[in-house]
């Protein structure tokens, strides 16, 4: 009797998933992992606080109400007058041609 290429194939397929199935029957069930309520002052439960959250004031806003401004301005850095910037040229002196 002359066998196929897929008929060998499909009868091998066939031996593994037998063979497969019954691997998994003979592993034992694993049991659903049941968590136990922690008990009050368990390690890793939150502490219960006595009195209550006190709530922080709002933070107050830049010159709201006409009050005055919450930091005081500041000088901002000039060059040296003497000196000229990097990078920008001065055409004082004109040049003739």
């Amino acid at each position: 009797m002359k066998r196929t290429l897929a008929t060998v194939l499909a009868a091998a397929l066939a031996m593994l998933a037998a063979v497969a199935g019954q691997a998994r029957a003979d592993e034992p069930q694993a049991a659903p992992v049941v968590t136990p309520t922690p008990a009050l002052g368990a390690p890793g439960t939150a502490t219960p606080t006595p009195y209550p959250q006190v709530t922080p004031p709002s933070t107050p806003k830049a010159g709201a109400n006409g009050s005055a401004p919450l930091l005081p301005p500041i000088d901002m850095p000039k060059p040296p007058k003497d000196q000229t910037l990097p990078g920008l040229e001065q055409n004082d002196s004109k040049s003739g041609h």
